[in-house]
Protein backbone atom coordinates (compact mmCIF):
# COMPACT_ATOMS: atom_id res chain seq x y z
CA UNK A 1 0.00 0.00 0.00
CA UNK A 2 1.61 3.38 -1.13
CA UNK A 3 1.94 5.97 1.84
CA UNK A 4 1.06 9.50 1.16
CA UNK A 5 1.08 12.67 3.78
CA UNK A 6 -0.95 16.10 3.10
CA UNK A 7 0.81 18.14 5.28
CA UNK A 8 -0.93 21.57 6.15
CA UNK A 9 1.84 23.86 7.18
CA UNK A 10 0.43 26.65 8.50
CA UNK A 11 -2.10 24.45 10.86
CA UNK A 12 -1.96 25.65 14.33
CA UNK A 13 0.26 28.41 13.08
CA UNK A 14 2.81 26.61 11.71
CA UNK A 15 3.00 23.70 14.33
CA UNK A 16 1.85 21.74 11.10
CA UNK A 17 5.38 21.99 9.68
CA UNK A 18 7.13 21.26 13.20
CA UNK A 19 5.31 18.22 13.82
CA UNK A 20 5.97 16.60 9.85
CA UNK A 21 9.47 17.22 10.67
CA UNK A 22 9.59 14.51 13.70
CA UNK A 23 7.22 12.47 12.22
CA UNK A 24 9.02 12.31 8.51
CA UNK A 25 12.14 11.83 10.83
CA UNK A 26 10.34 8.52 12.72
CA UNK A 27 9.58 7.22 9.29
CA UNK A 28 13.15 7.46 7.97
CA UNK A 29 14.06 6.12 11.16
CA UNK A 30 11.83 3.07 10.21
CA UNK A 31 12.46 2.54 6.66
CA UNK A 32 8.53 3.39 5.99
CA UNK A 33 8.54 4.64 1.60
CA UNK A 34 6.23 7.87 2.00
CA UNK A 35 5.22 10.39 0.00
CA UNK A 36 5.10 14.54 1.13
CA UNK A 37 2.91 16.78 -0.30
CA UNK A 38 2.36 20.35 0.96
CA UNK A 39 -0.57 22.47 1.01
CA UNK A 40 -0.69 25.88 -0.28
CA UNK A 41 -4.01 27.39 -0.33
CA UNK A 42 -7.95 26.48 0.89
CA UNK A 43 -9.12 24.03 -0.61
CA UNK A 44 -5.87 22.27 -1.71
CA UNK A 45 -5.83 19.59 0.51
CA UNK A 46 -8.76 18.43 -1.76
CA UNK A 47 -7.32 18.33 -4.77
CA UNK A 48 -4.58 16.87 -3.76
CA UNK A 49 -6.60 14.01 -2.62
CA UNK A 50 -8.26 13.22 -5.35
CA UNK A 51 -5.04 13.43 -8.13
CA UNK A 52 -3.68 10.89 -5.58
CA UNK A 53 -6.83 8.92 -6.02
CA UNK A 54 -6.91 9.19 -9.33
CA UNK A 55 -3.00 8.60 -10.03
CA UNK A 56 -3.47 5.75 -8.11
CA UNK A 57 -5.22 2.28 -8.95
CA UNK A 58 -4.02 0.27 -6.26
CA UNK A 59 -5.22 0.41 -2.58
CA UNK A 60 -3.67 3.84 -1.00
CA UNK A 61 -3.53 5.62 2.31
CA UNK A 62 -3.75 9.26 2.95
CA UNK A 63 -2.86 11.10 5.78
CA UNK A 64 -3.55 14.98 6.89
CA UNK A 65 -1.16 16.54 8.72
CA UNK A 66 -3.35 19.59 10.16
CA UNK A 67 -6.45 20.21 11.75
CA UNK A 68 -9.94 19.28 11.01
CA UNK A 69 -10.20 21.35 7.91
CA UNK A 70 -7.46 19.55 6.34
CA UNK A 71 -8.88 16.63 7.28
CA UNK A 72 -12.22 17.55 6.10
CA UNK A 73 -10.40 18.47 2.89
CA UNK A 74 -8.86 15.08 2.33
CA UNK A 75 -12.22 13.36 2.80
CA UNK A 76 -13.61 16.05 0.24
CA UNK A 77 -11.11 14.36 -2.14
CA UNK A 78 -10.51 10.87 -1.26
CA UNK A 79 -14.09 10.04 -0.38
CA UNK A 80 -15.33 8.88 -4.70
CA UNK A 81 -12.67 6.37 -4.34
CA UNK A 82 -13.04 2.96 -2.89
CA UNK A 83 -9.37 2.11 -2.74
CA UNK A 84 -8.25 5.27 -0.68
CA UNK A 85 -7.69 5.08 2.95
CA UNK A 86 -7.72 8.10 4.82
CA UNK A 87 -5.30 8.66 8.04
CA UNK A 88 -4.82 12.02 10.58
CA UNK A 89 -2.25 13.49 13.17
CA UNK A 90 -3.37 15.79 14.89
CA UNK A 91 -1.45 19.85 14.47
CA UNK A 92 -4.78 22.20 14.11
CA UNK A 93 -6.51 24.13 17.51
CA UNK A 94 -8.98 21.76 18.02
CA UNK A 95 -8.98 18.01 16.45
CA UNK A 96 -12.26 16.76 16.77
CA UNK A 97 -11.23 14.69 14.57
CA UNK A 98 -8.95 12.80 16.57
CA UNK A 99 -11.46 12.54 19.49
CA UNK A 100 -14.42 10.72 17.57
CA UNK A 101 -12.31 8.64 14.90
CA UNK A 102 -10.09 6.85 18.32
CA UNK A 103 -6.85 8.47 17.03
CA UNK A 104 -4.07 10.10 19.89
CA UNK A 105 -4.34 13.53 20.41
CA UNK A 106 -0.75 13.53 20.77
CA UNK A 107 0.72 13.99 17.26
CA UNK A 108 3.59 11.23 17.64
CA UNK A 109 1.56 8.86 19.65
CA UNK A 110 -0.90 8.95 16.55
CA UNK A 111 2.19 8.57 14.20
CA UNK A 112 2.93 5.22 15.80
CA UNK A 113 -0.32 4.23 15.58
CA UNK A 114 -0.86 4.69 11.97
CA UNK A 115 2.88 2.79 11.68
CA UNK A 116 1.92 -0.33 13.79
CA UNK A 117 -1.26 -0.34 11.14
CA UNK A 118 0.21 -0.57 7.94
CA UNK A 119 0.78 -4.00 7.43
CA UNK A 120 -3.04 -4.40 7.37
CA UNK A 121 -5.10 -4.74 4.51
CA UNK A 122 -8.54 -4.14 5.22
CA UNK A 123 -9.57 -0.68 7.84
CA UNK A 124 -12.93 0.24 9.00
CA UNK A 125 -15.42 2.30 7.35
CA UNK A 126 -17.57 4.51 8.82
CA UNK A 127 -20.05 7.27 7.94
CA UNK A 128 -19.60 10.57 6.15
CA UNK A 129 -21.96 12.98 5.73
CA UNK A 130 -22.83 14.90 2.44
CA UNK A 131 -24.69 18.10 1.78
CA UNK A 132 -25.88 20.27 -0.92
CA UNK A 133 -26.19 23.64 -0.94
CA UNK A 134 -26.05 27.12 -3.65
CA UNK A 135 -22.05 27.02 -2.96
CA UNK A 136 -21.36 23.47 -2.51
CA UNK A 137 -22.79 20.65 -5.38
CA UNK A 138 -21.76 18.06 -3.34
CA UNK A 139 -20.29 18.56 0.02
CA UNK A 140 -18.85 16.29 3.02
CA UNK A 141 -18.28 16.85 6.54
CA UNK A 142 -16.84 14.19 8.68
CA UNK A 143 -17.74 15.43 12.51
CA UNK A 144 -20.30 17.81 11.94
CA UNK A 145 -22.33 20.36 9.96
CA UNK A 146 -23.59 23.51 11.65
CA UNK A 147 -25.77 26.28 10.86
CA UNK A 148 -26.89 29.79 12.77
CA UNK A 149 -25.05 30.82 16.00
CA UNK A 150 -21.61 28.32 15.80
CA UNK A 151 -21.65 29.01 12.03
CA UNK A 152 -20.49 32.72 13.15
CA UNK A 153 -18.23 31.85 15.38
CA UNK A 154 -16.63 29.50 13.28
CA UNK A 155 -16.43 32.17 10.44
CA UNK A 156 -15.10 34.81 13.01
CA UNK A 157 -12.36 32.49 14.26
CA UNK A 158 -11.15 31.72 11.24
CA UNK A 159 -10.58 34.79 10.13
CA UNK A 160 -9.33 36.36 13.27
CA UNK A 161 -5.60 37.43 14.05
CA UNK A 162 -6.30 36.35 17.73
CA UNK A 163 -7.03 32.57 16.80
CA UNK A 164 -2.80 32.76 15.46
CA UNK A 165 -1.68 34.42 18.40
CA UNK A 166 -3.19 31.82 20.90
CA UNK A 167 -2.01 29.13 19.26
CA UNK A 168 1.52 30.48 19.84
CA UNK A 169 0.74 30.15 23.51
CA UNK A 170 -1.24 26.47 22.64
CA UNK A 171 -4.16 28.36 23.58
CA UNK A 172 -6.07 28.06 20.49
CA UNK A 173 -9.21 26.63 21.85
CA UNK A 174 -10.10 29.98 24.13
CA UNK A 175 -10.09 31.97 20.71
CA UNK A 176 -13.94 30.18 20.75
CA UNK A 177 -14.75 31.58 24.00
CA UNK A 178 -13.77 35.13 22.85
CA UNK A 179 -16.26 35.16 19.70
CA UNK A 180 -19.15 33.18 21.48
CA UNK A 181 -18.97 35.91 24.24
CA UNK A 182 -18.82 38.39 20.97
CA UNK A 183 -21.74 36.77 19.15
CA UNK A 184 -23.81 36.29 22.27
CA UNK A 185 -24.71 40.21 21.87
CA UNK A 186 -24.80 40.68 18.23
CA UNK A 187 -26.43 37.08 16.38
CA UNK A 188 -30.32 37.36 15.85
CA UNK A 189 -31.85 34.00 15.65
CA UNK A 190 -34.64 33.18 12.99
CA UNK A 191 -37.09 30.28 12.86
CA UNK A 192 -36.42 27.69 10.67
CA UNK A 193 -38.17 24.48 9.46
CA UNK A 194 -36.14 21.38 9.35
CA UNK A 195 -37.33 18.32 7.35
CA UNK A 196 -35.89 14.62 8.39
CA UNK A 197 -36.72 11.89 6.35
CA UNK A 198 -40.31 12.03 5.94
CA UNK A 199 -41.29 14.43 8.87
CA UNK A 200 -41.48 17.87 9.07
CA UNK A 201 -40.77 20.36 12.05
CA UNK A 202 -40.98 24.18 12.60
CA UNK A 203 -38.93 26.04 15.04
CA UNK A 204 -39.09 29.84 16.20
CA UNK A 205 -36.02 31.52 17.06
CA UNK A 206 -33.59 29.52 16.82
CA UNK A 207 -29.96 29.86 17.08
CA UNK A 208 -28.44 27.05 15.88
CA UNK A 209 -28.68 23.83 13.94
CA UNK A 210 -25.83 21.26 14.06
CA UNK A 211 -26.25 17.76 12.39
CA UNK A 212 -23.66 15.71 13.76
CA UNK A 213 -21.90 12.36 12.46
CA UNK A 214 -19.82 12.11 15.80
CA UNK A 215 -20.34 13.09 19.26
CA UNK A 216 -17.68 16.28 19.22
CA UNK A 217 -17.36 19.59 18.20
CA UNK A 218 -15.68 23.06 18.55
CA UNK A 219 -12.27 21.78 20.19
CA UNK A 220 -13.95 18.95 22.32
CA UNK A 221 -17.56 20.48 22.69
CA UNK A 222 -19.84 16.89 23.04
CA UNK A 223 -22.68 19.06 21.21
CA UNK A 224 -24.09 14.88 20.27
CA UNK A 225 -23.30 12.35 22.56
CA UNK A 226 -25.29 9.76 20.96
CA UNK A 227 -24.14 10.19 17.85
CA UNK A 228 -22.25 7.58 16.15
CA UNK A 229 -19.92 6.92 13.40
CA UNK A 230 -21.54 3.83 12.02
CA UNK A 231 -25.51 3.66 12.84
CA UNK A 232 -26.37 4.83 9.42
CA UNK A 233 -27.85 8.01 10.67
CA UNK A 234 -27.02 12.11 11.92
CA UNK A 235 -27.72 13.35 14.71
CA UNK A 236 -29.74 16.52 14.62
CA UNK A 237 -29.38 19.00 17.40
CA UNK A 238 -31.50 22.40 17.43
CA UNK A 239 -31.08 24.95 19.95
CA UNK A 240 -34.09 27.38 19.78
CA UNK A 241 -36.71 29.85 22.14
CA UNK A 242 -33.56 30.41 24.34
CA UNK A 243 -32.58 33.40 26.19
CA UNK A 244 -29.11 35.06 25.27
CA UNK A 245 -28.26 33.97 29.32
CA UNK A 246 -28.83 31.03 29.07
CA UNK A 247 -27.23 30.22 26.05
CA UNK A 248 -24.07 31.15 28.00
CA UNK A 249 -24.78 28.38 30.62
CA UNK A 250 -25.63 26.20 27.22
CA UNK A 251 -22.09 26.31 26.03
CA UNK A 252 -20.85 25.58 29.44
CA UNK A 253 -22.78 22.42 29.74
CA UNK A 254 -21.99 20.96 26.48
CA UNK A 255 -18.42 20.13 27.31
CA UNK A 256 -19.96 17.25 28.93
CA UNK A 257 -23.19 16.79 27.03
CA UNK A 258 -25.14 18.25 29.90
CA UNK A 259 -26.85 20.59 27.20
CA UNK A 260 -29.68 17.53 25.58
CA UNK A 261 -31.17 17.65 28.89
CA UNK A 262 -32.51 21.46 28.52
CA UNK A 263 -35.82 21.90 27.12
CA UNK A 264 -34.93 24.23 24.49
CA UNK A 265 -32.72 21.60 22.59
CA UNK A 266 -34.40 19.48 20.80
CA UNK A 267 -32.57 15.93 19.64
CA UNK A 268 -33.78 14.12 16.38
CA UNK A 269 -31.95 11.44 14.14
CA UNK A 270 -32.58 10.45 10.65
CA UNK A 271 -31.20 9.77 7.05
CA UNK A 272 -31.59 12.47 5.12
CA UNK A 273 -32.15 16.03 6.01
CA UNK A 274 -33.32 19.58 5.03
CA UNK A 275 -33.28 22.60 6.67
CA UNK A 276 -34.98 25.99 5.35
CA UNK A 277 -33.82 28.99 7.64
CA UNK A 278 -36.34 31.88 7.56
CA UNK A 279 -33.24 33.96 6.54
CA UNK A 280 -29.64 33.13 5.17
CA UNK A 281 -27.88 31.67 8.23
CA UNK A 282 -24.55 31.20 8.10
CA UNK A 283 -23.00 27.45 7.35
CA UNK A 284 -20.08 25.58 8.12
CA UNK A 285 -18.85 21.98 7.66
CA UNK A 286 -16.27 20.73 10.21
CA UNK A 287 -15.64 24.12 11.33
CA UNK A 288 -14.99 25.55 7.58
CA UNK A 289 -17.51 28.30 5.81
CA UNK A 290 -19.84 26.32 3.58
CA UNK A 291 -22.33 29.18 2.35
CA UNK A 292 -25.82 30.57 3.44
CA UNK A 293 -29.24 29.59 2.79
CA UNK A 294 -31.29 26.20 2.34
CA UNK A 295 -29.27 23.07 2.78
CA UNK A 296 -29.96 19.59 2.35
CA UNK A 297 -27.90 16.66 3.62
CA UNK A 298 -27.92 13.03 3.76
CA UNK A 299 -25.40 10.06 5.66
CA UNK A 300 -23.11 7.79 3.25
CA UNK A 301 -22.95 4.86 5.35
CA UNK A 302 -19.69 3.41 5.77
CA UNK A 303 -18.26 6.44 2.88
CA UNK A 304 -14.59 6.79 4.23
CA UNK A 305 -11.72 3.96 5.26
CA UNK A 306 -9.63 5.04 8.17
CA UNK A 307 -6.34 4.12 9.43
CA UNK A 308 -7.21 3.76 13.27
CA UNK A 309 -7.07 0.85 15.90
CA UNK A 310 -11.14 0.51 16.03
CA UNK A 311 -13.38 -1.08 14.25
CA UNK A 312 -17.01 0.10 13.11
CA UNK A 313 -18.74 -2.00 15.60
CA UNK A 314 -16.80 -0.16 18.42
CA UNK A 315 -18.60 3.09 17.48
CA UNK A 316 -21.84 1.60 17.81
CA UNK A 317 -22.61 -0.07 15.09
Amino acid sequence: MKLYFIINPVAGNGFGLKIWKKIENLLIQQNISFSALYTKFAGHASLLAEEIAKRNKQAVAVVAVGGDGTIHEVVQGANRYEHVSVGYIPAGSGNDFSRGFAIPKKPLQAAKQLIGLLDRKHFPKFDIGLFQNKKFDRGTFVNNFGCGFDAAISMKVNRSRLKRILNRLALGKFVYVCYLLQQLFLYKPSKVTIQIDEKSYEFEKVWLVTVSNQPYYGGGMKIAPSASLSDGKLDVICVHNISRMKILFLFITVFWGGHIKMKEVSVLTGKRIRISPARALPQHADGEFAGYGPVSLAVKPRGIAVLTEDSAEDFGA
